[in-house]
C-alpha cells in the first residue's frame, strides 16, 4: 500500500487558490489550443465514440489498455485512445465527446489539472466512466493525492479513504447486484444467485465451480457521512446498501443509484448525475480481471456505458443481429449411445444445428475400464456421427481419447504424453465424418496452453471454455496476455449459479424445474439482446431430465416462429466474428446530424448496427445496400452485399437518464 498522502484542503474539494491556478492553466491551454487545434466547427479528426483516457502515449502498449480495447471491440462499440494532454487541449477548444473512460491499473496517476478538466467535462453534460484506482495518485508519485479520491464528488461516493482506514482501505469479497442493476446492466439469467423473488432482493454474482467470486474493492462511505472506520461496519450481504439510492448529494450534485454492492455494503457499481452529465463508477479492476479470464462485468458495463449513456451505435456480434444459442453436446462414454439413439428416433436431431463433441477412445474414466465409445471399432457410432454431420450438425473433438485421464492429468508439463491422445481422437472423428473437425471442447475444462497451440496449428476455429462465463464468443487472455491465436474464438459456458449443466443439479441440491426455467429465461434474453451464448450437456443424462430437453426445443421453436432466434454452430460464428473484426467503421457528428461510415475488404453482408431509438430519428441509407428496421429500443441497420455502407440520422438528446 502506498504511503499516506498529504492532506488536502477538504476531502474531494479544491481550495480557492487551487481553483484559480487551475482556471489560469485552462485559459493558457485554451489559448494555445486555439492556435494549434481546429476550431469548434472543424472536428472531423475526432470521431464520435468512446475515449479511453491514457496518461501518456506509451500506455497504449499496456496489457490492460489492450484488454479494455478488446472488450469494447467485442461489444461492437467505437473506441479510441487519447492521452491526458490531448483530452485537456480538446476540452479547452470545446470539442464534444460521447463518453470518456478512466481505466483501472493503467491510469493511477493524474494531475490536478486533469481532475479539474474531468469535473468541467461532466458538469457540461459529459458522460464519464471511472474505474477503481484511476486518478488516485499524484502525477509523478505513488502517493494518494488527497484524503480520499479527488473524484469522489463526481462519483457520488467517498472511496480510497487511506488516511482514515490505512490497511483497511481495500477489502476482498463477493459482490451483489440488485434487481434494478440486473435490468440496467442486462445481466443474463443464471449469473446472479437471489435468495428469493422479492423485487428488492440482491443476488450474488456467480460463476461455474466456485463457491464465491472474491473481488478486491475500496471501502466506501456515503457522501453525507464522515468517513470514519466505525461507519464501515460489517453489514448483511443482502440488506440495503449503506446509503439509500437516490440520496440527494447537495446542490447540483444529482442523485446516486447503487446497482452492485459488496458484502459489507460498499458501493461497487453505481450511476451518479453530476451537473448536466453522468458518471458510471466501477469499484473493481475491470481491465485486470479480463486478463484473468473474468471479464463479464467489464463487458456488461462497457455495453451499458456505450449504448445507454453515450447513446452510440454498436455492431452486433451475430449475423443480422439475430440472437441464438450454441447447444454443445459432450459425448464422452458408452453410456451416451442409447440416449443418442433414443433422441434421434424421437426426431430431436431434426432441429438444430447443434455442436456435437465426442471423446473417441475405448476407455472413459481410467485406462482399461472399457467404458469409452471406441469410435474406430464402433460402426453404429461412426454411422450416427456421419448422419448428423450430413444433416448439418457440427461434429468436433471432446479432447483427448480417454476423457477423465486427459481431464485429470494433462498439464503444462506432459505434452509428450497427452498430445497423442488429441491426435488419436482427432483422427477417429475425421475418419467417421469424412472431414477434419475444427471445433473442440476440453474434458473437464482442462486445456493446457500447449493444447490451445495444437488446435491453432491444425486450423481449429473455436473451442468451448469454462473461463469468462456468461460471455459470447471471445478471445480469452492466456496467462495474463492477449491470446496469440486471434482467429480462434472461445465459447464460454453459460453458468446457472455455480453449475454449468443438468448433471450437477443433484450435487447442489437444485431441482430440475430451476434449470428448466433458467433455460427459458436465457433463450429469451439472447433473443432480446441480440446475443449468442453456449449451453452444454451430456446426452448420457437426458433420460433423467426429460423436461429440460423438451424445454430446450419448445422455447427455441417459439422464438424461431417470432424470427428472433436461431441455433448456431461454433465454426460458422467464428467465421462471422473474424469477418466482423475486419470491418472498419466510424461515427461523425455535424450539428444534429450523425453519420456512420463502414467499409470492409470482405463483404459487409449481414453486419448489423443497433442504434438507440431514444436518441435517433429519420434514419436513411446514404451509401451501399442495407435495410432499416425499427424495434422497441433499437433501430437495426443491416448491410447488404458490398464493401461500404453509409447511414445518416438526426441525433437527439434523450429525455431521461437511466
Amino acid at each position: 500500500m502506498p504511503a499516506p498522502p498529504k492532506k488536502s484542503d477538504k476531502p474531494g474539494q479544491y481550495s480557492m487558490a487551487r481553483k484559480l491556478l487551475l482556471l489560469l492553466a485552462i485559459l493558457v491551454i485554451a489559448t494555445v489550443a486555439s492556435m494549434t487545434w481546429p476550431q469548434a466547427d472543424s472536428r472531423t479528426q475526432v470521431p464520435t465514440g468512446l475515449v479511453l483516457l491514457l496518461p501518456h502515449a506509451d500506455a497504449r502498449q499496456h496489457t490492460i489498455t489492450q484488454a479494455w480495447l478488446d472488450a469494447a471491440h467485442e461489444e461492437g462499440l467505437p473506441i479510441s485512445t487519447m492521452t491526458d494532454d490531448e483530452f485537456i487541449r480538446l476540452q479547452a477548444s470545446g470539442q464534444p465527446m460521447a463518453g470518456v473512460i478512466l481505466p483501472d491499473t493503467v491510469h493511477p496517476n493524474a494531475s490536478d489539472l486533469l481532475v479539474n478538466t474531468l469535473y468541467q467535462f461532466v458538469e457540461g453534460g459529459g458522460q464519464l466512466m471511472v474505474n477503481f484506482d484511476a486518478a488516485l495518485f499524484q502525477l509523478h508519485h505513488k502517493h494518494y493525492a488527497a484524503d480520499e479520491s479527488r473524484l469522489s464528488t463526481l462519483v457520488g461516493v467517498r472511496y480510497a479513504l487511506y488516511s482514515h482506514l490505512q490497511d483497511d482501505t481495500l477489502h476482498s469479497g463477493p459482490v451483489f447486484a440488485s434487481r434494478e442493476g440486473e435490468r440496467q446492466l442486462a445481466i443474463q439469467p443464471g449469473k446472479l444467485d437471489f435468495e428469493d423473488d422479492a423485487p428488492d432482493s440482491w443476488g450474488e454474482l456467480t460463476t461455474y465451480a466456485y463457491d464465491h467470486l472474491v473481488y478486491d474493492h475500496f471501502r466506501t462511505a456515503p457522501w453525507w457521512a464522515a468517513a470514519a472506520p466505525g461507519l464501515l461496519r460489517t453489514r448483511d450481504a443482502r440488506a440495503d446498501p449503506p446509503a439509500p439510492t437516490h440520496v440527494p448529494l447537495g446542490a447540483g450534485s444529482g442523485s446516486l443509484r447503487t446497482w452492485v454492492k459488496s458484502e459489507q455494503g460498499d458501493v461497487i457499481v453505481s450511476s451518479h448525475a453530476h451537473g448536466q452529465g453522468q458518471v458510471l463508477f466501477a469499484n473493481l479492476p475491470l481491465g485486470y480481471l479480463k486478463t484473468r479470464t473474468d471479464s463479464y462485468l467489464l463487458h456488461r458495463m462497457l455495453s451499458f456505458f456505450g449504448t445507454h449513456m453515450a447513446h452510440l451505435p454498436r455492431l452486433a456480434a451475430t449475423p443480422n443481429a439475430t440472437g441464438g444459442m450454441v447447444l454443445n453436446l459432450h459425448v464422452d462414454s458408452s453410456f451416451a449411445q442409447k440416449p443418442l439413439d433414443d433422441l434421434e428416433k424421437s426426431g430431436w436431431f431434426d432441429n438444430g444445428p447443434y455442436s456435437i463433441h465426442v471423446t473417441a477412445g475405448p476407455h472413459a474414466h481410467h485406462e482399461g475400464d472399457r467404458l469409452g465409445l471406441n469410435i474406430p471399432q464402433n460402426p453404429w457410432m461412426q454411422a450416427f456421427l456421419k448422419r448428423q454431420h450430413d444433416k448439418g450438425h457440427e461434429v468436433g473433438n471432446h479432447g483427448g481419447w480417454t476423457h477423465n485421464v486427459f481431464g485429470n492429468e494433462a498439464d503444462e508439463h506432459n505434452r509428450s504424453r497427452f498430445e497423442p491422445y488429441l491426435v488419436r481422437n482427432h483422427d477417429s472423428i475425421r475418419d467417421a465424418i469424412g472431414q477434419e473437425p475444427v471445433v473442440y471442447s476440453a474434458p473437464m475444462g482442462n486445456q493446457p496452453t500447449w493444447a490451445t497451440q495444437w488446435l491453432h496449428e491444425r486450423g481449429f476455429k473455436a473451442f468451448y471454455t469454462t473461463a469468462d462465463t456468461g460471455l459470447g464468443a471471445t478471445r480469452s487472455y492466456i496467462s495474463g496476455q492477449p491470446s496469440p491465436y486471434s482467429k480462434m474464438w472461445n465459447f464460454p459456458i453459460s453458468n446457472f449459479k455455480r453449475i454449468a449443466t443438468v448433471d450437477e443439479l443433484e450435487q447442489f441440491g437444485l431441482e430440475e424445474d430451476e434449470i428448466r426455467d433458467f433455460i427459458v429465461a436465457l433463450f429469451a434474453h439472447v433473443s432480446e439482446e441480440h446475443l449468442v451464448r453456449l449451453f452444454y450437456f451430456h446426452p448420457a443424462t437426458t433420460p433423467q431430465y426429460f423436461k429440460t430437453m423438451k424445454a430446450l426445443q419448445e422455447q427455441a421453436q417459439l422464438l424461431q416462429i417470432q424470427k428472433v432466434f436461431r441455433w448456431y454452430r461454433m465454426a460458422e460464428l467464428s467465421d462471422f466474428m473474424n469477418r466482423r473484426a475486419t470491418v472498419k467503421w466510424q461515427v461523425h457528428d455535424q450539428q444534429d446530424q450523425r453519420q456512420l461510415q463502414a467499409r470492409s475488404q470482405d463483404t459487409l453482408d449481414s453486419m448489423t448496427w443497433l442504434i438507440p431509438t431514444r436518441s435517433a430519428k429519420d434514419l436513411r441509407i446514404t451509401q451501399g445496400q442495407g435495410r432499416i428496421e425499427r424495434q422497441e429500443h433499437h433501430w437495426l441497420v443491416s448491410a447488404g452485399p458490398g464493401q461500404t455502407l453509409g447511414v445518416a440520422w438526426t441525433h437527439q438528446a434523450p429525455g431521461e437518464r437511466p
